[in-house]
């Protein structure tokens, strides 16, 4: 992503404007040291007020099932009506319209706005006679302009306080970047330049978001891949921008669930955004160059660390149920499972200690500012048609893949992992580029590219159980005697689904090759 701040109209009362914004929430007691921090001393006196807002909207959410938010706050001595919508969140920064008429006292008075499309909804009289307040903010905002470079200024909000919903409440502590000049990548410079000194995090909720989900009075499912839909006037550069785009949102949606929630279904789904955004990086090396690899290395550094708590998962919540009561007949399987249990607690607990560390975190925004500043002027390859890029990369996977997939009743359980990982990258391959092609022909070589992994996949975790446990290991006689038995019944299901794989492997190979002239 590039580009500058996004302009400001007034008419009267209202505003009208584009919001370009950054933000990084940090630790509670880490306020005094941000408010202090010498990088956020502005040229003239910082000003700091009180934030009261109430959100409103249906019984039925109407304006959140359309990514609309409607507000009014009492900014000092005045009341001010904003209506938040239109816009996206890329790769950490949030854009998005913003409309702001002054009030005369706390109720919305929605005759004020102006025609436009995100207002649309708001014009309703059944919207208007059915609106009411959702949550409450009560935001102490600290507010500073600096000019960190000649051409660029940037509005930093230092904002503390609560969201409420009903008896729900969630603390606010975050640092709000919002840009007024100069490119998009002037706010990861600071951003970088904050996360040195103090524990930040890149924060992909606003407030409103966050208020919702108190009111729901659950958190959000976990966060599954959204089909992609690249159009053949993208250039390739484009297309990796929106593929990058897509699968960082799914890492990013699905934080918080593996911070906060014992679903193990979180942690999955944000292994297989980074998966996903990994085999973009991969897919697209020839034309991101050697630029990309300290972004691939953070990636697959953050992989490794959540690995450990996924395979326990796995073999928890999935192998173990169905490996006991062939440990009953012959162990006391209570006993091994309490043991299992305690391991996999240990490497969840590990797990979301990588998500909070400032080594995770720093790379976060390193990836999403390399993300916002990556160009192609003067790169040929990555001014091409997404199209014939996507032509070449369909077809060099598609061949890797039948060439890992040779004498495959031969073929060791290392060098099946290898095709798994081919025929994964393949899968998502198809996945990315499914609009550029004929949609039935695509939708039926990924279909059975997935029959292929699951099955490639239960030969790896049986094979990885094995080595899983002896990471377990222990001198209980009983646990030594539960691991033969599950070992011993892994690898007759690898066995079993050998004889499977021979049948999904010739499917694959009949399946159609959308790409081909």
């Amino acid at each position: 992503m590039s580009g500058s701040a996004g302009g400001r109209r007034k008419t009267g009362d209202t505003a009208v404007a584009t919001e370009i914004e950054l933000k990084l929430r940090f630790p509670p007691k880490h306020l005094r040291e941000v408010l202090a921090l010498p990088l956020l001393a502005p040229a003239s006196r910082m000003a700091t007020r009180k934030l009261a807002a109430t959100y409103f909207d249906t019984p039925t959410l109407d304006l959140s099932r359309r990514h609309i938010a409607l507000r009014v706050r009492r900014e000092g001595r005045r009341w001010v009506q904003a209506v938040k919508g239109g816009g996206s969140t890329a790769s950490g920064v949030h854009q998005r319209l913003e409309i702001e008429t002054t009030l005369n006292d706390r109720h919305p008075d929605l005759s004020l706005l102006p025609r436009h499309p995100v207002t649309r909804i708001l014009k309703s009289k059944k919207i208007v006679e059915s609106l009411l307040p959702v949550l409450h903010t009560e935001i102490t905002r600290s507010l500073r302009l600096l000019e960190p470079v000649p051409g660029v200024l940037v509005e930093v909000a230092i904002d503390r306080g609560f969201i409420r919903s009903g008896r729900r409440r969630q603390q606010v502590c975050e640092i709000e970047l919002e840009l007024k000049r100069g490119p998009v990548t002037a706010l990861f410079d600071l951003a970088q330049q904050l996360a040195e000194v103090v524990p930040l995090a890149l924060e992909h909720q606003s407030k409103a978001e966050r208020g919702y989900a108190l009111f729901c009075g659950a958190g959000t499912a976990p966060a599954k891949a959204v089909p992609l839909a690249l159009v053949r006037d993208m250039t390739a550069g484009q297309g990796f921008l929106a593929i990058a785009a897509a699968t960082l949102a799914q890492v990013h949606a699905n934080e918080r669930g593996v911070l906060g929630s014992d679903n193990p279904e979180y942690l999955h789904q944000m292994r297989v955004g980074i998966r996903r955004l990994r085999s973009a990086f991969s897919l697209f090396r020839e034309m991101l160059g050697d630029a990309a690899a300290p972004q691939a290395a953070a990636l697959r550094a953050m992989a490794g660390a959540l690995g450990p708590a996924r395979d326990w998962d796995v073999f928890v919540t999935e192998t173990l149920p169905m490996v006991r009561p062939a440990l009953a007949a012959h162990v006391a399987a209570d006993r091994f499972e309490a043991l299992c249990r305690r391991r996999w607690q240990a490497a969840r607990a590990k797990s979301k200690k990588s998500i909070k560390s400032n080594t995770y975190n720093e790379s976060m925004i390193a990836l999403s500012g390399w993300l916002a500043a990556l160009g192609g002027d003067g790169n040929a390859a990555w001014q091409q048609p997404v199209r014939d890029c996507a032509v070449q990369i369909l077809a060099a996977r598609h061949a890797r893949v039948l060439k890992r997939g040779r004498r495959l009743e031969q073929r060791p359980a290392a060098e099946l992992h290898r095709l798994r990982i081919a025929v994964k990258q393949l899968r998502y391959a198809t996945e990315f580029f499914a609009t550029l092609f004929a949609e039935r022909g695509m939708a039926t070589l990924r279909d059975r590219l997935v029959l292929l992994q699951d099955i490639l996949g239960r030969i790896n975790d049986a094979a990885a159980v094995q080595s899983l446990l002896n990471a377990a290991a222990t001198d209980d006689r009983e646990f030594i005697a539960a691991t033969g038995i599950v070992t011993g019944w892994c690898e007759a299901r690898a066995a079993a689904e050998r004889r499977a794989l021979q049948n999904a492997w010739r499917r694959f190979r009949a399946a159609p090759r959308p790409w081909q002239k």
